[in-house]
């Protein structure tokens, strides 16, 4: 039996309208066919501007695209059965920061299913594997960019997704946070 496709990209293109009246287009991903296989690790790297970030937005379902197809686990990018499967980070995560990073990554739980009698203790498992358990009832703005990164990572993989994407993940990150990053 065949391992099932992880990401199974068809022909996906997107193209921008922009200028005044939106007349004039601008290419943001031209075609691209690609499949990666379920447990393989994959990265997606090229120059700025190339669509890497387009790509995970279009895999997400957070842009629609002009053409192609994509698929995750065997399902369209927009079913909401395959969304519980992924874990996602973007380039630019936005917390609330008035929270501590504790009571985001229960909410984070609760949003992605995780069983509430099980979220308190994956919690803080989570916090431990990003290296913040010391910091788990400090609010988040009083975090620095790499300790937020590391929160960041910590609500993709808190569910346990089949699937993560990581745009940008070593990002704000000091050269032993990268280390810790990569033994995730």
């Amino acid at each position: 039996m065949l391992p099932m496709l992880a990401i199974d990209i068809l022909g996906l293109e997107k193209t921008y309208m922009v200028g005044f009246w939106r007349k004039k287009p601008k290419c943001a991903l031209r075609p691209l066919h690609l499949t990666v296989q379920e447990g393989e690790i994959f990265g997606f790297l090229g120059p700025n501007g190339a669509g890497k970030t387009t790509t995970l937005k279009l895999l997400m379902g957070l842009v629609f695209p002009t053409g192609g197809s994509a698929r995750i686990l065997g399902c369209e990018v927009n079913d909401p059965k395959m969304k519980a499967q992924i874990g996602f980070l973007p380039e630019q995560p936005y917390f609330y920061d008035y929270l501590t990073a504790r009571e985001l990554l229960e909410y984070y739980g609760q949003l992605s299913g995780v069983d509430p009698k099980q979220g308190a203790r994956k919690v803080g498992e989570m916090l431990s594997r990003v290296g913040l358990a010391e910091s788990g009832t400090v609010q988040l703005r009083k975090f620095s960019k790499g300790m937020l990164q590391r929160v960041g990572i910590a609500q993709a993989i808190l569910h346990d997704p089949k699937v993560v994407f990581l745009d940008e993940p070593m990002s704000g990150l000091d050269p032993m946070g990268r280390r810790e990053v990569r033994d995730l």
